[in-house]
C-alpha cells in the first residue's frame, strides 16, 4: 500500500482511554489494543477529523512541538488493522457486527441494577442453604447417569450442559451490552479444553466496576441455575428421571464453576484476579518472564551474558504479581496436561474403542441398543473432539508447523577434516 503525506486515511471506529502517562487505543471488534503516547493520539484524532496524513502530521508539530515519522506510523496502523481505507481503497478485513446486535442496553441494564443484584444474591444464598439442609451440597458423580444407558446419559448431559453454557456466555454478553460494550460469542481452546468464550475486547475503555461485572456474570448465572434446581428439589420433591436430571445439571454447573478457578488459564476468575492485582496482561507478561527465567538459567550455565528482564518494561506495581503468577501458571498447566495424559486421554480412547466395538457387534447381531450406544458416543464425543482439533489447528497451526519443520529439518553432516590446514587464496 503506497502511502504519502497527501494520502487520505480512513480509520475504523477506535476506542480511546487515557492512562496516567499514555493512552490505550484499540479496535473493539478485533480486540487489537496498543498503548500509545499523547502525540500518537493527537495524530489519530486529526486523521478522524480530516483523514489527511499531512494535516495530522502538522497537528502533532503544532500541539507537541515534535516531528514524527507519519508514514511509518500509518504503516503500523495498517498492520494493526486500524485502517479501513487509504485514498478510498479498502484495507484489511471489514468490521464485524457484535453478537445479538438487536439486544440493546435498555433491554438488560435493569438486570444489573442494585435491587436486581440483591435479589440474585438472596436467591443464591437460599439455594445453598436448601442444599446444605438436605446434606447434598455437592452432588456425587452418580448424578451424571440419568438413565441406565451410559451413551444416552452422555448425550443428555452434553445437550443440557451446552444449553447452560449458552446461557453462561449470554450473560457475559448481556453484562457488556448493558454498558454498550462490544462483545462476540464464539468457541476456542484452553490447553486441552474446548471452551465457549465471549470476546469483550471493548472492556479496555470501561471502568473497573464494569469489567469485574462482566467477568462474574457467567459464574453468577451458573450459581443461579444451581440454586433454582436446589430449591425446586426441596419444594417440589421430584422423583425418578426428573430428580436425576436436576442433579445432573447441578453437577455439571458446579464442575464448570470450579473450573473457572483454574487460574493458570484465562478463565473468568483469572480476569477477576488480573483486575484485583491491577495488571493489564498478566498471562502474557508471566509467559515472557518464564521464558526469561529459563534463558537466564541457561546463560548462567553457559557463562553467557544474561538476557534483559522483561518486567523492567512494565509498571513497577505489576512486577511482583507477574513474577508470582509466572510460578503458578506453568505448574498448573503441567499438572493439567499430566492429568489429561494419565486419566482423561485414556478414558476418551477407551470410550471410542468401546463405542466402536458396540457399533460393530450391534451391526453383526442386529442389536439396536448396541448400535444406538456406539453411534451416540461416537457422534457426540467425535463431534466435540473434531471441533477442538479444528480450533487448535486454526489458532496454533502456524506455530505447530514451524516447530515440526525445525524437528524434521535434516541436519547437515559436519565436513570431513582436511588432511592439511587450509590456506587462504590471494
Amino acid at each position: 500500500m503506497n502511502v504519502t503525506r497527501s494520502s487520505r486515511v480512513t480509520l475504523h471506529p477506535l476506542l480511546f482511554k487515557e492512562e496516567e502517562d499514555s493512552w490505550v487505543v484499540g479496535r473493539m471488534d478485533t480486540g487489537e489494543f496498543v498503548e500509545l503516547p499523547h502525540e500518537a493520539v493527537t495524530f489519530l484524532r486529526e486523521l478522524n477529523t480530516t483523514s489527511e496524513v499531512r494535516s495530522a502530521w502538522r497537528s502533532v508539530q503544532e500541539r507537541h512541538g515534535q516531528d514524527i515519522d507519519a508514514l511509518t506510523f500509518v504503516g503500523d496502523l495498517i498492520d494493526l488493522g486500524f485502517v479501513s481505507a487509504v485514498d478510498d481503497r479498502p484495507v484489511g478485513a471489514p468490521a464485524r457486527a457484535p453478537s445479538l446486535a438487536r439486544l440493546r442496553a435498555g433491554h438488560v441494564r435493569w438486570v444489573f441494577s442494585r435491587p436486581a443484584v440483591a435479589c440474585v444474591l438472596v436467591l443464591v444464598i437460599v439455594g445453598w442453604i436448601a442444599s446444605a439442609l438436605r446434606h447434598d451440597l455437592f452432588p456425587s458423580y452418580h448424578s451424571y447417569f440419568v438413565v441406565d444407558s451410559p451413551s444416552v446419559s452422555l448425550a443428555w448431559n452434553t445437550v443440557i450442559f451446552l444449553t447452560a453454557l449458552g446461557i453462561h456466555e449470554f450473560w457475559h454478553l448481556a453484562a457488556a451490552r448493558a454498558d454498550n460494550v462490544y462483545a462476540r460469542i464464539g468457541v476456542g481452546t484452553r490447553l486441552q479444553f474446548l471452551v465457549a468464550q465471549t470476546t469483550v475486547s471493548g472492556l479496555w475503555g470501561s471502568s473497573r466496576h464494569v469489567r469485574i461485572r462482566v467477568y462474574l456474570a457467567g459464574v453468577v448465572s451458573d450459581l443461579v441455575i444451581v440454586s433454582v434446581c436446589s430449591i425446586t428439589i426441596s419444594l417440589a420433591e421430584p422423583t425418578g428421571f426428573a430428580l436425576r436430571a436436576l442433579k445432573a445439571l447441578m453437577l455439571a454447573l458446579l464442575l464448570s464453576v470450579a473450573q473457572q478457578f483454574a487460574l493458570y488459564m484465562r478463565t473468568d476468575m483469572y480476569f477477576v484476579l488480573q483486575e484485583l492485582l491491577g495488571c493489564k496482561n498478566l498471562y502474557a507478561d508471566s509467559w515472557d518472564y518464564t521464558r526469561y527465567a529459563l534463558k537466564k538459567a541457561y546463560a548462567s550455565a553457559a557463562r553467557r551474558p544474561p538476557p534483559i528482564d522483561p518486567t523492567l518494561a512494565i509498571p513497577r506495581h505489576e512486577r511482583k504479581p507477574v513474577k508470582l503468577y509466572s510460578a503458578i501458571m506453568p505448574l498448573g498447566s503441567i499438572v493439567s496436561l499430566a492429568a489429561f495424559a494419565y486419566a482423561t486421554g485414556p478414558i476418551l480412547v477407551s470410550l471410542f474403542v468401546n463405542a466402536t466395538e458396540d457399533l460393530v457387534a450391534g451391526s453383526l447381531t442386529g442389536d439396536p441398543n448396541q448400535i444406538l450406544d456406539g453411534a451416540l458416543v461416537i457422534g457426540v464425543e467425535g463431534t466435540l473432539q473434531a471441533l477442538f482439533l479444528w480450533l487448535l489447528l486454526t489458532k496454533h497451526g502456524p506455530k505447530i508447523r514451524r516447530a515440526a519443520a525445525r524437528l524434521l529439518r535434516p541436519r547437515r553432516s559436519p565436513p570431513e577434516p582436511a588432511s592439511r590446514p587450509a590456506r587462504p587464496l590471494r
